[in-house]
Protein backbone atom coordinates (compact mmCIF):
# COMPACT_ATOMS: atom_id res chain seq x y z
CA UNK A 1 0.00 0.00 0.00
CA UNK A 2 1.57 3.30 -1.07
CA UNK A 3 1.49 6.51 0.90
CA UNK A 4 0.11 9.48 -0.94
CA UNK A 5 0.09 13.22 -0.09
CA UNK A 6 -3.39 14.59 0.41
CA UNK A 7 -4.41 16.96 -2.34
CA UNK A 8 -3.63 20.66 -1.52
CA UNK A 9 -1.24 20.02 1.36
CA UNK A 10 2.29 21.58 0.90
CA UNK A 11 5.50 19.60 1.12
CA UNK A 12 7.34 19.93 4.43
CA UNK A 13 10.48 22.36 4.25
CA UNK A 14 13.54 20.32 5.13
CA UNK A 15 15.69 23.56 5.47
CA UNK A 16 13.40 25.35 7.86
CA UNK A 17 15.77 24.65 10.75
CA UNK A 18 18.62 26.65 8.97
CA UNK A 19 16.68 29.91 8.78
CA UNK A 20 18.93 32.96 9.92
CA UNK A 21 22.31 31.17 9.60
CA UNK A 22 23.33 33.26 6.58
CA UNK A 23 22.75 36.49 8.48
CA UNK A 24 24.99 35.29 11.28
CA UNK A 25 27.76 34.32 8.84
CA UNK A 26 27.51 37.64 6.97
CA UNK A 27 27.64 39.54 10.24
CA UNK A 28 30.78 37.73 11.32
CA UNK A 29 32.36 38.24 7.90
CA UNK A 30 31.59 41.97 8.00
CA UNK A 31 33.23 42.24 11.40
CA UNK A 32 36.33 40.41 10.13
CA UNK A 33 36.48 42.45 6.91
CA UNK A 34 36.11 45.71 8.80
CA UNK A 35 38.82 44.55 11.17
CA UNK A 36 41.27 43.72 8.38
CA UNK A 37 40.48 46.92 6.46
CA UNK A 38 40.96 48.84 9.69
CA UNK A 39 44.21 46.97 10.31
CA UNK A 40 45.52 48.12 6.93
CA UNK A 41 44.49 51.72 7.62
CA UNK A 42 45.93 51.66 11.12
CA UNK A 43 49.21 50.18 9.88
CA UNK A 44 49.31 52.95 7.28
CA UNK A 45 48.80 55.50 10.04
CA UNK A 46 51.71 54.00 12.00
CA UNK A 47 53.89 53.97 8.86
CA UNK A 48 53.27 57.69 8.31
CA UNK A 49 53.99 58.37 11.98
CA UNK A 50 57.23 56.39 11.73
CA UNK A 51 58.34 58.44 8.70
CA UNK A 52 57.53 61.70 10.48
CA UNK A 53 59.38 60.57 13.60
CA UNK A 54 62.41 59.64 11.48
CA UNK A 55 62.42 63.12 9.96
CA UNK A 56 62.29 64.54 13.47
CA UNK A 57 65.18 62.37 14.65
CA UNK A 58 67.28 63.20 11.55
CA UNK A 59 66.77 66.95 11.98
CA UNK A 60 67.58 66.72 15.68
CA UNK A 61 70.81 64.76 15.13
CA UNK A 62 72.08 67.00 12.32
CA UNK A 63 71.41 70.18 14.31
CA UNK A 64 72.99 68.79 17.46
CA UNK A 65 76.07 67.57 15.56
CA UNK A 66 76.51 71.04 14.07
CA UNK A 67 77.23 72.38 17.58
CA UNK A 68 79.73 69.72 18.63
CA UNK A 69 82.49 72.31 18.81
CA UNK A 70 84.69 70.81 21.49
CA UNK A 71 84.39 74.08 23.41
CA UNK A 72 80.67 74.81 23.40
CA UNK A 73 78.74 73.19 26.30
CA UNK A 74 76.63 70.19 25.36
CA UNK A 75 73.59 72.10 26.55
CA UNK A 76 73.90 74.21 23.38
CA UNK A 77 74.06 71.14 21.17
CA UNK A 78 71.15 69.48 22.97
CA UNK A 79 69.01 72.60 22.70
CA UNK A 80 69.78 72.92 18.99
CA UNK A 81 68.74 69.31 18.47
CA UNK A 82 65.46 69.65 20.34
CA UNK A 83 64.65 72.92 18.58
CA UNK A 84 65.28 71.57 15.08
CA UNK A 85 63.45 68.33 15.82
CA UNK A 86 60.41 70.18 17.15
CA UNK A 87 59.90 71.78 13.74
CA UNK A 88 59.03 68.33 12.36
CA UNK A 89 55.55 67.54 13.65
CA UNK A 90 54.29 63.98 14.05
CA UNK A 91 50.98 62.17 13.50
CA UNK A 92 49.91 63.94 10.32
CA UNK A 93 51.80 67.10 11.27
CA UNK A 94 49.82 67.53 14.46
CA UNK A 95 50.98 69.23 17.63
CA UNK A 96 51.36 67.05 20.70
CA UNK A 97 48.99 69.14 22.80
CA UNK A 98 46.31 68.51 20.17
CA UNK A 99 46.61 64.73 20.54
CA UNK A 100 44.90 63.50 23.74
CA UNK A 101 46.37 60.35 25.21
CA UNK A 102 49.66 60.60 23.26
CA UNK A 103 52.88 60.60 25.27
CA UNK A 104 56.30 61.61 23.92
CA UNK A 105 59.90 60.80 24.82
CA UNK A 106 62.94 62.47 23.26
CA UNK A 107 66.60 62.13 24.16
CA UNK A 108 69.94 63.43 22.89
CA UNK A 109 73.04 61.41 23.80
CA UNK A 110 76.75 61.57 22.92
CA UNK A 111 79.80 59.38 22.42
CA UNK A 112 83.38 59.62 21.20
CA UNK A 113 83.16 56.37 19.22
CA UNK A 114 80.41 54.21 17.79
CA UNK A 115 81.96 51.34 19.73
CA UNK A 116 81.26 53.12 23.04
CA UNK A 117 77.88 53.70 24.70
CA UNK A 118 75.92 56.90 24.12
CA UNK A 119 75.49 58.98 27.29
CA UNK A 120 73.29 61.96 28.09
CA UNK A 121 75.00 65.29 28.63
CA UNK A 122 74.88 64.95 32.43
CA UNK A 123 76.53 61.53 32.35
CA UNK A 124 79.18 62.16 29.69
CA UNK A 125 82.69 61.36 30.89
CA UNK A 126 84.45 61.81 27.52
CA UNK A 127 86.46 65.05 27.07
CA UNK A 128 84.37 67.53 25.08
CA UNK A 129 86.93 67.79 22.31
CA UNK A 130 86.75 64.02 21.68
CA UNK A 131 82.96 63.76 21.32
CA UNK A 132 82.22 63.01 17.65
CA UNK A 133 78.76 61.46 17.51
CA UNK A 134 75.31 62.48 18.68
CA UNK A 135 72.20 60.31 18.75
CA UNK A 136 68.61 61.54 18.84
CA UNK A 137 65.88 59.10 19.92
CA UNK A 138 62.20 59.99 19.66
CA UNK A 139 58.99 58.04 20.30
CA UNK A 140 55.24 58.43 20.52
CA UNK A 141 53.15 56.12 22.72
CA UNK A 142 49.40 55.76 23.18
CA UNK A 143 48.57 56.02 19.46
CA UNK A 144 44.96 54.82 19.26
CA UNK A 145 43.77 52.62 16.41
CA UNK A 146 40.98 53.72 14.14
CA UNK A 147 39.42 50.37 13.25
CA UNK A 148 41.65 47.54 14.40
CA UNK A 149 39.94 47.39 17.79
CA UNK A 150 37.02 45.77 15.95
CA UNK A 151 39.14 42.61 15.93
CA UNK A 152 38.92 42.57 19.70
CA UNK A 153 35.48 41.01 19.18
CA UNK A 154 37.25 37.83 18.15
CA UNK A 155 38.06 35.40 20.97
CA UNK A 156 41.56 35.85 22.42
CA UNK A 157 42.22 39.14 20.60
CA UNK A 158 43.35 42.25 22.48
CA UNK A 159 44.66 45.10 20.31
CA UNK A 160 45.57 48.24 22.24
CA UNK A 161 47.24 51.61 21.48
CA UNK A 162 50.55 51.49 19.62
CA UNK A 163 54.04 52.94 20.12
CA UNK A 164 56.31 54.18 17.33
CA UNK A 165 60.00 55.13 17.72
CA UNK A 166 62.93 56.28 15.58
CA UNK A 167 66.57 57.29 16.07
CA UNK A 168 69.38 58.93 14.11
CA UNK A 169 73.13 59.32 14.65
CA UNK A 170 75.11 62.20 13.14
CA UNK A 171 78.67 63.50 13.11
CA UNK A 172 80.64 66.13 11.19
CA UNK A 173 82.91 65.58 8.22
CA UNK A 174 84.87 67.67 5.73
CA UNK A 175 82.98 69.26 2.87
CA UNK A 176 83.28 67.87 -0.63
CA UNK A 177 82.34 71.10 -2.40
CA UNK A 178 82.87 74.56 -0.98
CA UNK A 179 82.93 77.95 -2.65
CA UNK A 180 85.49 80.67 -1.97
CA UNK A 181 85.98 84.27 -3.02
CA UNK A 182 89.14 85.13 -4.99
CA UNK A 183 91.23 86.77 -2.26
CA UNK A 184 93.86 85.24 -0.03
CA UNK A 185 94.74 85.69 3.64
CA UNK A 186 98.38 85.65 4.66
CA UNK A 187 99.37 82.98 7.15
CA UNK A 188 99.76 84.96 10.38
CA UNK A 189 103.50 84.44 10.77
CA UNK A 190 104.09 85.53 7.16
CA UNK A 191 101.91 88.66 7.28
CA UNK A 192 103.38 92.17 7.27
CA UNK A 193 103.97 92.69 10.11
CA UNK A 194 103.83 89.12 11.49
CA UNK A 195 101.05 88.29 13.96
CA UNK A 196 102.55 86.32 16.87
CA UNK A 197 100.22 83.58 18.04
CA UNK A 198 98.00 83.85 14.96
CA UNK A 199 94.82 85.78 14.26
CA UNK A 200 92.08 85.90 16.84
CA UNK A 201 88.44 85.28 16.00
CA UNK A 202 86.77 88.61 15.38
CA UNK A 203 89.98 90.32 14.26
CA UNK A 204 89.68 92.66 11.28
CA UNK A 205 92.01 92.07 8.35
CA UNK A 206 92.74 94.78 5.82
CA UNK A 207 92.74 93.99 2.11
CA UNK A 208 93.29 96.05 -1.01
CA UNK A 209 96.02 98.71 -0.58
CA UNK A 210 95.56 99.40 3.11
CA UNK A 211 98.56 99.48 5.43
CA UNK A 212 97.06 100.71 8.69
CA UNK A 213 95.86 97.40 10.10
CA UNK A 214 97.55 94.12 10.96
CA UNK A 215 96.86 92.42 7.63
CA UNK A 216 98.48 94.11 4.63
CA UNK A 217 97.99 92.35 1.33
CA UNK A 218 99.77 95.02 -0.72
CA UNK A 219 103.30 93.83 -1.42
CA UNK A 220 105.91 95.30 -3.77
CA UNK A 221 105.98 95.12 -7.54
CA UNK A 222 102.23 95.19 -8.06
CA UNK A 223 101.51 92.09 -5.99
CA UNK A 224 98.15 92.15 -4.27
CA UNK A 225 95.97 89.76 -2.34
CA UNK A 226 93.80 88.56 -5.18
CA UNK A 227 93.80 84.85 -5.90
CA UNK A 228 92.00 83.53 -8.95
CA UNK A 229 91.17 80.03 -7.73
CA UNK A 230 90.09 78.82 -11.17
CA UNK A 231 93.53 79.34 -12.71
CA UNK A 232 92.61 82.46 -14.69
CA UNK A 233 94.49 85.74 -14.58
CA UNK A 234 92.07 88.44 -15.70
CA UNK A 235 89.90 90.81 -13.68
CA UNK A 236 86.90 89.38 -15.52
CA UNK A 237 87.60 85.94 -14.02
CA UNK A 238 87.69 87.44 -10.53
CA UNK A 239 84.55 89.47 -11.16
CA UNK A 240 82.61 86.40 -12.27
CA UNK A 241 83.60 84.55 -9.11
CA UNK A 242 82.47 87.45 -6.92
CA UNK A 243 79.19 87.99 -8.75
CA UNK A 244 78.47 84.27 -8.96
CA UNK A 245 78.76 81.49 -6.40
CA UNK A 246 82.51 81.85 -6.08
CA UNK A 247 85.04 79.18 -6.91
CA UNK A 248 83.61 75.85 -5.79
CA UNK A 249 86.29 73.46 -7.06
CA UNK A 250 89.03 74.45 -4.65
CA UNK A 251 92.74 73.93 -5.20
CA UNK A 252 94.35 71.43 -2.85
CA UNK A 253 96.57 72.36 0.06
CA UNK A 254 100.04 72.96 -1.32
CA UNK A 255 98.80 74.36 -4.65
CA UNK A 256 100.28 77.59 -6.05
CA UNK A 257 97.86 80.48 -6.57
CA UNK A 258 97.98 84.23 -7.11
CA UNK A 259 96.87 87.02 -9.44
CA UNK A 260 98.80 90.29 -9.46
CA UNK A 261 97.41 93.80 -9.62
CA UNK A 262 94.97 95.98 -7.70
CA UNK A 263 91.88 94.91 -9.71
CA UNK A 264 89.84 97.96 -8.66
CA UNK A 265 87.62 97.31 -11.68
CA UNK A 266 85.83 94.51 -9.81
CA UNK A 267 84.40 96.82 -7.14
CA UNK A 268 80.88 96.57 -8.59
CA UNK A 269 80.91 92.77 -8.36
CA UNK A 270 82.25 92.88 -4.79
CA UNK A 271 79.57 95.39 -3.82
CA UNK A 272 76.78 93.31 -5.37
CA UNK A 273 77.02 91.01 -2.34
CA UNK A 274 76.05 94.02 -0.22
CA UNK A 275 73.02 94.77 -2.37
CA UNK A 276 74.70 97.82 -3.90
CA UNK A 277 73.89 98.00 -7.60
CA UNK A 278 75.93 100.15 -9.94
CA UNK A 279 75.50 100.19 -13.70
CA UNK A 280 74.50 96.82 -15.13
CA UNK A 281 76.15 94.73 -12.42
CA UNK A 282 73.53 92.67 -10.60
CA UNK A 283 74.27 89.69 -8.38
CA UNK A 284 72.69 87.78 -5.52
CA UNK A 285 72.93 89.88 -2.37
CA UNK A 286 73.40 88.74 1.20
CA UNK A 287 70.49 88.81 3.65
CA UNK A 288 71.90 92.13 4.85
CA UNK A 289 73.98 94.81 3.20
CA UNK A 290 74.80 96.75 6.38
CA UNK A 291 78.47 97.77 6.18
CA UNK A 292 80.95 97.68 9.05
CA UNK A 293 83.66 100.32 8.88
CA UNK A 294 85.63 102.32 11.45
CA UNK A 295 82.82 104.89 11.07
CA UNK A 296 79.88 102.55 11.65
CA UNK A 297 81.58 100.04 14.02
CA UNK A 298 84.00 101.88 16.26
CA UNK A 299 85.20 98.71 18.04
CA UNK A 300 86.77 97.50 14.75
CA UNK A 301 86.45 93.86 15.83
CA UNK A 302 83.78 91.15 16.15
CA UNK A 303 81.12 92.79 14.00
CA UNK A 304 79.74 89.27 13.53
CA UNK A 305 78.21 88.94 17.01
CA UNK A 306 79.72 91.65 19.19
CA UNK A 307 78.62 95.09 20.38
CA UNK A 308 79.82 98.55 19.38
CA UNK A 309 78.78 102.12 18.61
CA UNK A 310 79.35 104.38 15.65
CA UNK A 311 81.48 107.54 15.79
CA UNK A 312 78.46 109.41 17.18
CA UNK A 313 78.07 106.98 20.07
CA UNK A 314 74.93 105.31 18.68
CA UNK A 315 74.76 101.57 19.41
CA UNK A 316 74.82 99.53 16.22
CA UNK A 317 73.39 96.08 15.48
CA UNK A 318 75.88 93.32 14.74
CA UNK A 319 75.87 91.20 11.61
CA UNK A 320 73.73 88.42 13.07
CA UNK A 321 71.05 90.89 14.18
CA UNK A 322 71.08 92.76 10.88
CA UNK A 323 70.92 89.54 8.91
CA UNK A 324 67.87 88.48 10.89
CA UNK A 325 66.25 91.87 10.19
CA UNK A 326 67.27 91.93 6.48
CA UNK A 327 68.88 95.32 7.13
CA UNK A 328 69.90 97.08 3.89
CA UNK A 329 73.13 98.95 3.22
CA UNK A 330 72.85 102.06 5.37
CA UNK A 331 74.10 104.42 2.68
CA UNK A 332 77.43 106.08 1.94
CA UNK A 333 77.05 108.91 4.45
CA UNK A 334 76.32 106.66 7.44
CA UNK A 335 78.99 104.16 6.40
CA UNK A 336 81.59 106.82 5.65
CA UNK A 337 82.10 105.47 2.12
CA UNK A 338 81.63 106.58 -1.46
CA UNK A 339 80.25 103.68 -3.47
CA UNK A 340 77.98 105.79 -5.68
CA UNK A 341 75.68 102.78 -6.04
CA UNK A 342 71.97 102.20 -5.50
CA UNK A 343 70.84 100.20 -2.46
CA UNK A 344 68.65 97.17 -3.16
CA UNK A 345 65.04 96.99 -1.97
CA UNK A 346 63.90 95.09 1.11
CA UNK A 347 62.45 92.10 -0.81
CA UNK A 348 65.81 91.69 -2.57
CA UNK A 349 67.55 91.12 0.76
CA UNK A 350 64.80 88.79 1.94
CA UNK A 351 65.39 86.67 -1.16
CA UNK A 352 69.16 86.74 -0.63
CA UNK A 353 71.62 84.09 0.53
CA UNK A 354 74.71 83.66 2.72
CA UNK A 355 76.95 85.83 0.55
CA UNK A 356 79.17 87.59 3.07
CA UNK A 357 80.31 84.61 5.15
CA UNK A 358 82.92 83.28 2.76
CA UNK A 359 85.95 81.04 2.41
CA UNK A 360 89.39 82.24 1.35
CA UNK A 361 92.73 80.43 1.14
CA UNK A 362 95.35 80.94 3.83
CA UNK A 363 98.70 81.24 2.06
CA UNK A 364 102.41 81.61 2.78
CA UNK A 365 103.08 85.27 1.95
CA UNK A 366 106.85 85.06 2.41
CA UNK A 367 107.62 85.33 -1.35
CA UNK A 368 105.60 88.55 -1.60
CA UNK A 369 108.12 90.57 0.36
CA UNK A 370 110.20 91.23 -2.76
CA UNK A 371 109.15 92.94 -6.01
CA UNK A 372 107.94 90.84 -8.92
CA UNK A 373 105.08 88.60 -9.87
CA UNK A 374 104.82 85.70 -7.44
CA UNK A 375 102.48 82.87 -6.66
CA UNK A 376 101.94 81.64 -3.13
CA UNK A 377 101.29 78.27 -1.49
CA UNK A 378 97.88 77.34 -0.07
CA UNK A 379 98.21 76.31 3.58
CA UNK A 380 94.54 76.06 4.54
CA UNK A 381 91.17 77.80 4.36
CA UNK A 382 89.76 80.60 6.48
CA UNK A 383 86.17 81.53 7.26
CA UNK A 384 85.73 85.28 6.77
CA UNK A 385 83.03 87.92 7.01
CA UNK A 386 82.96 90.55 4.26
CA UNK A 387 82.61 93.76 6.25
CA UNK A 388 82.36 96.66 3.82
CA UNK A 389 81.88 97.56 0.15
CA UNK A 390 84.69 98.67 -2.13
CA UNK A 391 85.56 102.14 -3.31
CA UNK A 392 87.67 102.95 -6.32
CA UNK A 393 90.99 104.74 -6.19
CA UNK A 394 92.66 107.07 -3.74
CA UNK A 395 93.29 106.43 -0.06
CA UNK A 396 89.80 105.07 0.53
CA UNK A 397 90.10 101.87 -1.49
CA UNK A 398 90.65 99.66 1.57
CA UNK A 399 88.13 96.97 2.47
CA UNK A 400 88.06 94.74 5.52
CA UNK A 401 87.45 91.08 6.23
CA UNK A 402 86.74 89.71 9.69
CA UNK A 403 88.53 86.52 10.63
CA UNK A 404 86.10 83.89 11.93
CA UNK A 405 88.61 81.07 12.36
CA UNK A 406 89.82 78.17 10.29
CA UNK A 407 87.00 76.89 8.10
CA UNK A 408 87.35 73.35 9.47
CA UNK A 409 87.22 74.52 13.08
CA UNK A 410 84.28 73.08 15.02
CA UNK A 411 81.66 75.78 15.44
CA UNK A 412 82.77 77.75 12.40
CA UNK A 413 79.90 79.84 10.96
CA UNK A 414 81.00 78.57 7.54
CA UNK A 415 80.41 74.99 8.67
CA UNK A 416 77.17 74.54 6.76
CA UNK A 417 78.73 75.38 3.41
CA UNK A 418 79.37 72.54 1.00
CA UNK A 419 78.46 68.91 0.54
CA UNK A 420 79.93 66.19 2.78
CA UNK A 421 82.35 63.64 1.46
CA UNK A 422 85.82 65.17 1.01
CA UNK A 423 88.68 62.72 1.50
CA UNK A 424 91.34 65.44 1.70
CA UNK A 425 89.98 67.25 4.77
CA UNK A 426 89.87 70.55 2.88
CA UNK A 427 87.14 73.03 3.70
CA UNK A 428 84.64 73.44 6.51
CA UNK A 429 83.01 70.69 8.54
CA UNK A 430 79.42 69.82 7.70
CA UNK A 431 76.99 67.63 9.66
CA UNK A 432 76.17 64.24 8.16
CA UNK A 433 74.03 61.27 9.20
CA UNK A 434 75.83 58.00 9.85
CA UNK A 435 72.95 55.87 11.18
Amino acid sequence: MSRTRPRGKPLPCIHARQRGAVAIIVGLMIAVLVGFIGLALDLGKLYVSKSELQNRADACALAAARDLTGATPLTVSEAAGFTAGARNLVLFQGKLEQQPGITSTEAVTYTDSLANPFLDRNSVTYPLNTIKYVKCEVSRAGIANWFAQALNALPGTNIGPSTVAAFAVATTTSAQTTCAIPVFVCKADTATPPVPGGYTIGQWLTTKAGTADVQDLSYGGGNFGWADLSGGTSAKDLANQLKGAGQCNLPATGAQIGTTGNKASIADEWNSRFGIVKGSTVGVTDFTGFAYTPTSWKAQSNAYSGTSTDTKGVTQSNFLANRKAYAPYQGDTAAGLTTQGTTASGPTYQAGADRRLVLAPIVDCSPLGTPGAHQVTVKGWACLLMLDPMQKGGANDTVHLEYRGDSSMPGSPCATQGMPGASTGVGPLVPVLVQ
